[in-house]
């Protein structure tokens, strides 16, 4: 019974051990340098210790007579005992050894960072920016229009894709390494704060497969934020009712827009001439939404009034946002109305009917800046 019992006690210890220094393996694979300085201090204090006992001095005179050897400068052997040279050596090997490790950590570092394009960081404290989910060709352009906009306008842009270098080179711009159809790294992001999220399709996949994850990608960002403005690239028109379920904002179907772009340039030639300019927020008029107050001399008036007043400022006014409600459906029944999706609100392109504009609307004009106050 009592061998029984002893073989049971070292049978317990050895699992221990064992436990112990795969824990250890662990701490030293994740964190390198903070368990190569831990074990330099270990040595540090327990070769002090061995030269206050053997040269018989206080802990603080020992510390001090070694420090040098620790520092890479061995000095002047004035001591009692060989064990308390060989102490010193071996301090200043060991502290060798340590800026040789510290130098390739940091020298690795940097070959990594260089690779990789630049930084890529594991969390954004951001708010009112803009995430851009997945990346395709059309991304640096994409990211370069948002860092062209106005400084009065300009938001922090974060790229989340599952990409191993930064598909930008612009430092300004944050990037996470990561899958952004799964929450972690959605927060990371800063889904929770974010304006707008914008999606870009895979062009390297199958039409229906790409969609599929933008659908899977627009999921999680409105179950996380259901605020948060989400545009979504579709690479097949016939998927967009499934974006329209998951609560997508704004969804681009590219092979609609490609065709009626074409088909509108071939019967009124210059049209895709215009409308690049628009789209393009480094030159020339651009597209924007006023939803601040309006003035008495806009309050109130007819919508072709105010058409008017604009372009004697060099505006033209497209469209207008509003509120829903049966009595405007019934007012503005000749005119194609655009549900916003997720709110009670509803946008009329030059409206055929008549209609005054209210506190509370949101104008769309094209201007060569954005409007400040109208």
């Amino acid at each position: 019974m009592k061998e029984g019992y002893f073989v049971f006690r070292s049978k317990i210890k050895n699992c221990k051990v064992q436990r112990l220094v795969r824990f250890l393996q662990k701490q030293f694979v994740r964190r390198p340098l903070i368990s190569i300085l831990s074990v330099f201090v270990i040595i540090y204090l327990g070769i002090t210790v061995l030269i206050k006992i053997l040269e018989d001095l206080s802990f603080v005179d020992a510390s001090i007579m070694l420090l040098p050897a620790f520092l890479g400068e061995l000095g002047v052997l004035e001591v009692k005992c060989f064990l308390t040279k060989v102490g010193m050596l071996a301090s200043l090997l060991v502290s060798l050894l340590f800026v040789a490790v510290v130098t390739a950590k940091i020298t690795s570092v940097f070959v990594e960072f260089v690779a990789r394009g630049g930084s890529i960081v594991k969390r954004v404290n951001f708010s009112k920016h803009i995430i851009i989910c997945g990346w395709n060709f059309q991304g640096k352009k994409i990211v370069e229009k948002l860092q062209n906009r106005d400084l009065k306008t300009r938001k922090n842009v974060v790229i989340l894709a599952n990409l191993n270098t930064r598909p930008v080179q612009d430092e300004g711009v944050e990037f996470i390494e990561g899958d952004p159809t799964q929450d972690e790294y959605l927060i990371n992001a800063g889904v929770n704060k974010a304006s707008s999220v914008i999606v870009l399709s895979d062009l390297r996949k199958e039409a229906n497969e790409a969609d599929a994850e933008a659908l899977m990608i627009v999921l999680a960002v409105e179950s996380l934020n259901r605020k948060v403005h989400t545009s979504v690239q579709l690479l097949n028109s016939s998927n967009r009712i499934h974006l329209e379920r998951a609560h997508a904002d704004e969804i681009i179907c590219l092979d609609q827009l490609g065709g009626s772009l074409s088909v509108a340039s071939s019967l009124n030639p210059g049209v895709s001439n215009i409308v690049t300019e628009l789209l393009t927020f480094n030159s020339g008029s651009e597209f924007y939404r006023y939803d601040r107050e309006f003035s008495d001399e806009i309050f109130g008036k007819e919508f072709s009034e105010v058409v008017s007043i604009l372009a004697k400022r060099k505006m033209i006014l497209l469209g207008v946002e509003i509120d829903d409600s049966p009595e405007i459906r019934q007012r503005l029944s000749i005119d194609i109305l655009h549900k916003v999706e997720d709110e009670n609100r509803l946008i009329i392109v030059n409206p055929q009917s008549s209609y005054k504009i209210q506190q509370g609307d949101a104008l769309f004009v094209i201007a060569e800046s954005e409007p400040i106050k109208l």
